[in-house]
């Protein structure tokens, strides 16, 4: 949440003035969607704190971790300590008149409303920090007391002495992070002051656009646009206004064309539209306003009166980019390429019209090795944004890589059927992780690729494609045999393929499988004993890299590939025998595999990587494994051996499968929650019948039944409510 307390200190106007909508934007939760915008005319980190990263630096070298991404409200206690330990009394005063300045009573944040005592007080610690650098006559930190001291004149609303502070001694002070800083709380104090013009200019020109979003908060449109420009074509405030404006122009299509939004349903209305448009702060452009924009665009590049005819030109065709005008976006794009601008400018052109070409071009090879090129710059620009000063895990390249592969490139060659180059791009998009998790978009691709297919692409992995854009995603693929052959094993054995996984399960090593999160869970449970007759328990580490998780039993085996054996011996026995006693005891044994191995189970790793409470189904494409279960015990049940019997019995009465024999949640007709405790009976289910057939043994053979049945603490409920 952006506050007031983090930006003061900058001198941020938009946090001076708590605007809720900057706030309400940092709150958002944003589902991936690799649609990130396209146009970037500078670097995004921008719209954060504008100077705080450098000022972090510093004391991150002073603690010496340059690598941290800490705050001040992190590391300052730290720095304090070492200060004291080392005798430094002048750093360890200025820190704690700094946290003085930063503490709680100094500065409200967006949810405060301060009374008149905590603002008395407030202006109690700035008064005090005020004299106290006015005293300091040291060099050390002389440009750190000059802020602190303009910080205070801001803070207690003496404008007029803040700026003429700043005049007489800011403005000669040598350049440093704290003499940007008092400029920019001089910009605030001239725009409070009535002098606005001035104030955006200063923001701009220290590429202040978090301020500078709020003081042409009314600009955001072509109007506003249009009134800028004709005042001075040349202000740094366009470049705020029209990579807005463009944005905006995407965000729209986004959200109201393509219902493409964090959390978006088919039931989304207008309304929601509009209320994720003011959530982020974003602007409804229509397409009758980007058209205009284009129009006036169009005739500042012809004027000539612009130094950066690329911003214009390119701004342009990401327009006809968004309203599907490939072809004339191609065009504007290739002259935008051409037109004088920053190198920013010029590397976003270039950036947008690769984008483009993914819809404008067919994919020939010719094309495909221009795309590669094109992919392969990208790639070393994103490396540059990283290095460079971002306040984010991404990049404006990766972003726009990123809308080539999964919304364009993946979608078009899995249309085509190229479904290994479109994997190896959804893999590639995955490098710096160990191995792919099992969840996320390449996951879910190779989740949703038949199994034949799945096969093919285990063999394609295997050998460098001579196509360029598919040797291309190749070369960073996540290509290790064991995870594919795990991965074909546990897809077979899920459609029930128990001894076509064979031959890949038995190519996959222990060490990788002692890799693997479901590790403890496989480590410590065993598939042949009844799932009914009682729940194994897991110790399980709470992070993969725990400690506790060496102390863990680790795999010797691979049990994927016992269970299939196991299960592909019994039932070639099973298949053999004649009706028997014998026959009986081996569909007990299948039962208990069976259901082991379901969603269900103790062992669901069986057949997938991951479990939620909250599956009731088996996932598409697989073999009910419960339904098998339930077969098996329908046959053991009919023993004559009591023992086997009264197993059967309790299996089947354990499994709920289809409608359980009680209804559990909230009727709305009669207001009532139902469950074991408040209980509404459900006699027409397979388990209400199997309930009753166990409860009618157990009181035909008291004297006989296994404690497992008498200490059923379910089964008694049940007794007492049965209706028969």
């Amino acid at each position: 949440m952006v506050t007031f307390k983090r930006f003061i200190g900058t001198g941020s106007l938009v946090a001076a003035l708590l605007t809720f909508s900057l706030s309400a934007g940092a709150c958002v939760s944003e589902a991936p969607r690799h649609n990130n915008y396209l146009f970037s005319v500078f670097n995004r980190s921008l719209m954060d704190d504008r100077f705080m990263l450098t000022t972090d630096k510093y004391w991150q070298q002073y603690l010496g971790d340059n690598n941290a991404h800490y705050q001040w409200d992190y590391y300052r206690d730290l720095v304090l300590k070492k200060a004291v330990k080392q005798k430094d009394t002048e750093l360890a005063t200025y820190c704690r008149r700094l946290n003085a300045y930063l503490g709680s009573d100094v500065n409200f944040n967006a949810w405060d409303y301060p009374t008149k005592q905590r603002i008395a007080k407030r202006n109690f610690v700035l008064r005090n920090l005020l004299n106290v650098s006015k005293t300091y006559q040291g060099k050390r930190f002389r440009a750190q007391y000059n802020l602190l001291r303009m910080r205070a004149l801001f803070g207690l609303k003496r404008y007029p002495e803040a700026m003429t502070y700043w005049t007489t001694v800011g403005q000669r002070m040598p350049q440093s992070v704290y003499r940007d800083m008092m400029r920019n709380l001089y910009a605030g104090c001239l725009w409070r002051t009535g002098k606005k013009s001035q104030a955006v200019e200063i923001y701009a020109s220290q590429e202040d656009y978090q301020s500078l979003k709020y003081c042409v908060r009314g600009y955001r449109n072509l109007a506003g646009i249009q009134k800028v420009y004709s005042i001075n074509p040349n202000s740094a405030t366009l470049l705020y206004l029209v990579q807005d404006f463009v944005n905006n122009v995407q965000e729209t299509m986004d959200v109201y064309e393509l219902n493409s939004f964090p959390f978006a349903s088919y039931e989304n209305t207008e309304k929601d539209h509009d209320e994720w448009m003011q959530e982020t702060d974003a602007k409804k452009i229509t397409t009758a306003e980007a058209d205009r924009f284009i129009a006036f665009a169009r005739n500042v590049v012809g004027e000539g009166k612009t130094k950066v005819p690329c911003m214009w030109q390119s701004a342009i065709g990401c327009i006809e980019h968004q309203l599907r005008r490939y072809d004339l976006a191609k065009t504007d794009l290739a002259k935008a390429m051409k037109e004088a601008g920053t190198p920013r400018m010029k590397n976003n052109a270039r950036a947008i019209y690769a984008a483009n070409s993914v819809f404008a071009e067919q994919h020939t090879a010719d094309y495909d090795k221009w795309l590669t090129g094109e992919l392969r710059w990208l790639d070393a620009k994103s490396a540059e944004e990283r290095k460079s000063l971002t306040l984010y895990d991404t990049d404006h390249y990766r972003d726009v890589e990123e809308r080539m592969v999964y919304n364009g490139l993946v979608p078009a060659f899995l249309a085509a059927g190229r479904t290994n180059t479109a994997l190896v791009l959804l893999s590639r998009m995955e490098e710096g992780c160990d191995k792919p998790a099992y969840q996320g978009f390449y996951f879910d691709a190779l989740e949703k690729t038949p199994i034949d297919s799945l096969m093919a692409y285990n063999n394609y992995l295997r050998h460098e494609p001579t196509d360029s854009l598919a040797r291309y995603a190749w070369q960073k693929a996540y290509r290790d045999a064991d995870y594919y052959n795990d991965y074909i094993g546990t897809r077979l054995m899920a459609q029930a393929r128990f001894a076509d996984a064979i031959p890949y399960l038995e190519k996959v090593s222990i060490n990788f499988l002692n890799t693997q999160a479901i590790e403890p869970y496989v480590a410590q449970r065993d598939f042949n004993k009844e799932r009914w007759m009682g729940k194994q328990l897991v110790a399980v580490p709470e992070y993969v890299s725990d400690a506790k998780r060496a102390t863990l039993p680790r795999l010797t085996v691979n049990k994927k590939l016992q269970y299939c054996r196991d299960m592909v011996s019994l039932s070639q026995e099973y298949a053999l025998m004649k009706p028997s006693e014998e026959r009986m005891e081996k569909a007990y044994k299948l039962a208990a595999l069976w259901y082991q191995g379901s969603y269900e189970g103790d062992c669901w790793w069986i057949k997938q990587y991951g479990i939620s409470n909250t599956q009731d189904s088996v996932t598409v494409g697989t073999v009910d494994f419960v339904a098998h279960a339930l077969s098996f015990l329908d046959e053991s049940v009919k023993s004559s051996n009591f023992q086997l019997k009264e197993k059967s019995l309790l299996g089947l009465a354990f499994i709920r499968h289809g409608e359980p024999w009680y209804f559990e949640g909230w009727d709305a007709k009669t207001q009532q929650y139902y469950d074991l405790t408040n209980l509404r009976l459900m006699p027409q289910s397979r388990q209400y019948k199997a309930m009753l057939n166990l409860a009618d043994f157990a009181k035909d053979n008291s004297s006989r039944v296994d404690n497992f049945v008498t200490r059923c603490d379910v089964l008694k409920r049940f007794s007492k409510v049965a209706v028969k």
